[in-house]
This record gives structure tokens, sequence and C-alpha cells, in this order.
């Protein structure tokens, strides 16, 4: 078995929150551009919370080595929720 190298973990979580945050990014585009073309609040609230979520996670990619803190997971289970209904809520309402 070969040595583990402590400095790829890091490297690959930055990665992955920064793929994570390109995706949220694009999720929000989308749900805003149908918001406004729909004029739907919910929609545009959803797209709002997206590209909060978006901006957190590529905030987690900047700083890999830094642990993300409780109160941060629970301010992003919190958005990732209410965007969650504002979403649902706009499909089931359009």
């Amino acid at each position: 078995m070969s040595e583990r190298d402590p400095g790829l973990q890091p490297e690959r979580t930055a990665l992955a929150w920064r793929r994570t945050a390109l995706s949220a990014a694009v999720a929000a585009v989308v749900l805003l551009r149908a918001g406004l073309i729909e004029r739907s609040a919910p929609g545009l609230l959803a797209g709002f919370g997206s590209l909060v979520l978006a901006v957190l996670a590529g905030w987690a990619g900047l700083f890999p080595r830094r642990a993300v803190g409780p109160r941060t997971l629970l301010i992003a289970a919190a958005i990732t929720s209410v965007t969650g209904m504002l979403a649902g809520g706009h499909l089931l309402w359009s």
C-alpha cells in the first residue's frame, strides 16, 4: 500500500465545492429566468436562494482548509429548504 498524501483530500474537497457552486449558479440563472418570464415571485425567490447557495459553496471552495462551522451549515440547510419549497411552489402553481 502506498503512503497517504494529506494534501490531496483538501484539494479534492475544494474542487467539489467549486463544482457545487457552479451547478448552483446555473440553477439560479435558470430559476431567475423562469421567474422573470412568468413573473413568478416563488421562481424569483428560489433563484435568489440558489444564488446565495452558489456564493456559500464558492466561499467554501476558496478556503478548503478552513472548517465549515455549524452555523454556516445551518444557514445553508435553511436556505436549501426554503429554496426547494419555493421551487416546488413555482412548479405547482405555474
